[in-house]
């Protein structure tokens, strides 16, 4: 993928109408250089929009092969064959389906609500057969046999695995519809004679219904003409495997497919979308960056610029002062790995006087790298210091540090308050949850 990024990033750099918001954003420069002021800030710029658009690329080359799988899916899925819907095994309910039927005249559209496949007679006397057994057997309970039944029967509705539901007729005098027995004391045993309706669906011995039907006063349009017609033909092949579409209704042919859910438009579409998310996310990553860097250069300029009024006020010149400190710092550094981007500006510092840079400059320069106002002061102070030779720079910098140490109190404030906020949410949704764990069940108790 890299290989393409650069490519990509090549093509659109020599474009005479370069698109520089995306190449050279200078928000990203600063932001670069601010993180790390030593090196090609160039280099990493590009460095840094390649992995960006590499990273749109996969992004890209996901959602589209997702898109085209779902499309083949879907496409392979709206295929009826042989004009023929497998209807779901008994007890598994109706399957809801969309069906588009195309013809020489148009294109109709209908939904149709396919119900579970139903047992034959024949295939119902044959369970039936399996089933009384094992009914009376479950309806003994605990008792041993229905010559001395001496605890309540279980008057069952069903057996798993049949699907017949039964139905009790009783006397009501000595036993109630569910079983139970409802003499304590018989002076003699009594006969009780029990009913058992087994029913499935139009299986039943002793219910029969009939109704005639006229035709309607107002005519249905095409499409309830289609499906009534497709009802019907479902209602007299409810025992069969298959429901069969017809391949022509009222003399006119016509074609069947499940209707499209278009679930790969979707990802078509929040594919570009997630990736420029992502691209420009990465930027709001990088700025946060930034300001950790700017919190962080404000908490350590007390502990800085307190370590410089002590040593220069020991008789240490600015330069061996400067020096001490950071060079403190990259002992620290090598021990716990820990970076502070104030004590790098300083090494920097001490790298450019080293090579040839004015002290002036090279404190002025450590001022407006750091982007924050109190190194500015700081630089400030240290560049006249340097041009005028002020003697009263240690009590300058006790004033400025005692200063600082005051606003890193505020600062720290802040910070409490902010993480405060962040808390709120979390402690309104655990007393939400501590209410509802105390008012349930005081309803449950009281209704």
């Amino acid at each position: 993928m890299k290989k393409i990024a650069e490519f990509i990033y090549n093509r659109l750099d020599n474009m005479s109408k370069k698109p520089n918001k995306i190449l050279h954003d200078n928000t990203v420069h600063e932001a670069l250089q601010a993180l790390e002021p030593a090196g090609d800030t160039q280099k990493r710029q590009r460095e840094y929009v390649i992995k960006k658009l590499s990273l749109c690329i996969i992004v890209i080359i996901v959602g589209l092969t997702l898109s085209l799988l779902l499309w083949i899916k879907d496409g392979t899925q709206t295929v009826i064959v042989d004009n023929r819907i497998e209807r779901n095994p008994y007890g598994d309910g109706e399957k809801n389906v969309t069906l588009v039927g195309k013809s020489e005249n148009g294109t109709y559209e209908v939904d149709l609500s396919v119900e579970e496949k139903q047992y034959s007679g024949t295939e119902l006397n044959d369970l039936l057969r399996e089933f009384i057994p094992l009914l009376e057997t479950n309806m003994l309970g605990e008792n041993e046999s229905f010559d001395k039944v001496v605890y309540d029967l279980n008057l069952i509705d069903g057996i798993s695995g049949f699907p017949f539901t039964v139905e009790w007729q009783t006397d009501d005098v000595y036993i109630n519809r569910h079983g139970a027995l409802k003499e304590d004391i018989l002076d003699v045993p009594k006969l009780v004679e029990l009913t058992a309706i087994i029913s499935c669906e139009s299986f039943e011995a002793r219910h029969e219904l009939s109704c005639m039907v006229y035709s309607k006063a107002v005519q249905p349009s095409q499409s309830e003409q289609i499906l009534k017609a497709l009802q019907k033909i479902q209602s007299e092949t409810r025992d069969y495997e298959f429901m069969t579409l017809p391949s022509e209704i009222n003399k006119e042919k016509i074609s069947w497919s499940y209707r499209k859910n278009y679930t790969e438009l979707l990802f078509l579409i929040a594919t570009p979308l997630i990736a420029l998310i992502l691209y420009f996310g990465t930027d709001r990553d990088l700025k946060k960056q930034v300001n950790d860097r700017k919190e962080q250069l404000q908490l350590d300029y007390p502990e800085i610029v307190s370590a410089l009024a002590l040593l220069i006020g020991a008789g240490m010149t600015v330069p061996n002062a400067w020096q001490r400190v950071a060079k403190d710092y990259r002992a620290r550094k090598q021990e716990t790995g820990r970076k502070r981007y104030a004590y790098e500006e300083m090494l920097l510092t001490i790298y450019e006087m080293e090579s040839g840079v004015a002290q002036t400059k090279a404190y002025e320069r450590f001022g407006r790298r750091c982007r924050v106002q109190c190194y500015n002061r700081l630089s400030t102070m240290l560049s006249q210091n340097v041009k005028k030779g002020a003697t009263n720079l240690a009590a300058l910098l006790r004033e400025e540090a005692a200063y600082a140490f005051e606003e890193r109190k505020h600062t720290a404030r802040r910070f409490g308050e902010k993480a405060g906020t962040k808390l709120l949410m979390p402690m309104m949704m655990l007393l939400c949850m501590i209410m509802i764990v105390i008012m349930v069940p005081a309803f449950k108790t009281y209704f």
